[in-house]
């Protein structure tokens, strides 16, 4: 058989008509057909291919209607870190036990910059606008950063003394969680809607107030430490697989007031690598359990390459040397380190969670308690009270402002099987191909294989 008789036979129109014409002009046509053809495919193919290893996705808005919301975790943290009753133990060499005034354990219940850099940064103190104050902030943080986690715990405020009362669905709260040791807040603590001890996770089954987290909380203003500037309580809301990160979320609120916290969840669905934004489950991962924390654990990894020692305030593992503050040479170390990554970047393998869940927190106050309530009310006291109480005490509410759930879900643009849609689709608009054309092909190269087939 002759190529000539073969490309006669040939499925593919252009081709076999280069074979039938009996001219050589009109054969130069019909090749000249095919090559432009074979070039828009080539080109159209590539397009597509071009588009599809950059893995794009597509986000769909949905709102789902639920009869009853997962009550979120919240967190509590008292505005001060620690009691100022206990300032002296930071300064001098004694056990804890020694310089305490209770039983040593009754009661147990993008990068963040830290603490430090607000109070003692590098500029500020060669620009000669160090302030005196900030000395005796300094050395606290210096001494606190030193103190065991141990003793941090025992030195903050403790459940009993922050929470007074606790109502969920207009029933007591029948337990209280280990404390969350945070550096700039102390003790935190966290009511978990799914603890091991509970059987059903905490739901709200009503929009409104009447599906709330009901907490009074007392603030005890008279034993801030001279470093905390501000009284109030920080809350964190966040999914109770989460660890709380109040140093760069949640919310303050202040004494003498009730806060409503309405809440509207919305959540976010991305895609893993080689989609765009590579994500990952950080709860699979036991050494990193945010991203935060990752971002926290690759700057430390920096500070500790560039200075030997580590940011303070920051967490850190354990083989890494604290920072002295007062050392001029490691601290302009540090701010070094945090302005070269802000202005050129850093390589932290860092990306988002695959699912995140948002709580959208919305406050409003009101005055509390009011004097009707408190002077004749339950609590029946004279009008010197009623002062005292709302300058230590402070009442939330949280709920949810509706049971709807706004969920943006990535989607990739392309699906693995349309990879083969699109490829023949090309092929068979611009070629005419179709997978019939793979056997005549396979049956010319067995021709050639064999000797059987001639020139003409």
């Amino acid at each position: 058989m002759t190529i000539r008789e073969l490309v006669q036979k040939s499925s593919v129109y252009i081709v076999s008509q280069i074979g039938h014409s009996k001219t050589l002009s009109r054969k130069i046509m019909w090749l000249s057909i095919l090559t432009t053809v074979i070039m828009i495919c080539c080109y159209q193919i590539y397009a597509f291919f071009d588009q599809y290893f950059k893995y794009p996705v597509v986000v769909d808005l949905q709102i789902e209607g639920q009869d009853a919301v997962d009550f979120p975790a919240v967190t509590v943290c008292n505005l001060n870190r620690m009691k100022s009753e206990y300032e002296a133990c930071l300064y001098d060499n004694s056990t804890a036990s020694n310089c305490m005034y209770f039983e040593a354990g009754k009661d147990m219940g993008s990068f963040a910059l830290p603490e430090r850099r607000s109070i003692h940064a590098c500029e500020i103190k060669f620009k000669g606008k160090h302030r005196k104050n900030t000395d005796a902030a300094i050395e606290f943080l210096q001494h606190y950063s030193n103190l065991e986690l141990t003793k941090r715990e025992l030195f903050g405020h403790q459940y009993s003394d922050m929470i007074k009362a606790c109502l969920f669905n207009w029933m007591p709260c029948s337990f209280k969680l280990d404390p969350v040791l945070s550096f700039q807040y102390g003790n935190c603590f966290t009511f978990k809607a799914k603890a091991p001890y509970i059987q059903k996770p905490w739901k709200a089954t009503s929009a409104g107030s009447r599906g709330a987290l009901e907490l009074i909380l007392d603030v005890k203003p008279q034993e801030y430490v001279p470093i905390s500037h501000t009284i109030g309580m920080k809350i964190v809301i966040h999914n109770p697989n989460d660890m709380p990160d109040p140093e760069s979320d949640g919310v303050s609120i202040f004494p003498g007031y009730e806060t409503h916290i309405s809440l509207r969840q919305s959540v976010i669905r991305r895609l893993p690598a080689p989609y765009k934004d590579e994500c990952i489950s950080y709860t699979d991962n036991p050494l990193l359990q945010s991203q935060a924390q990752c971002m926290q654990d690759c700057l430390q990894e920096y500070n500790y390459k560039q200075c030997g020692c580590v940011e303070p305030s920051l967490p850190t593992k354990s083989n890494m040397r604290h920072c002295t503050v007062t050392n001029t040479t490691e601290l302009c170390c540090l701010d070094a380190v945090i302005n070269d990554l802000a202005s050129y970047g850093a390589d932290c393998k860092c990306p988002f969670p695959c699912l995140t869940t948002y709580y959208n927190e919305r406050l409003t106050m009101a005055k509390w308690p009011s004097k009707a309530f408190f002077l004749k009310g339950v609590y029946n006291s004279t009008a010197e009270d009623i002062k005292a109480f709302r300058k230590t005490h402070v009442k939330v509410k949280i709920f949810f402002s509706t049971q709807e759930r706004i969920e943006y879900v990535q989607k990739p643009v392309f699906l693995e099987s349309e990879v083969f849609s699109h490829l023949g689709g090309e092929l068979n608009l611009w070629l005419g191909l179709s997978i019939i054309v793979i056997f005549e092909l396979i049956e010319a190269l067995l021709y050639f294989i064999k000797g059987k087939s001639r020139v003409f």
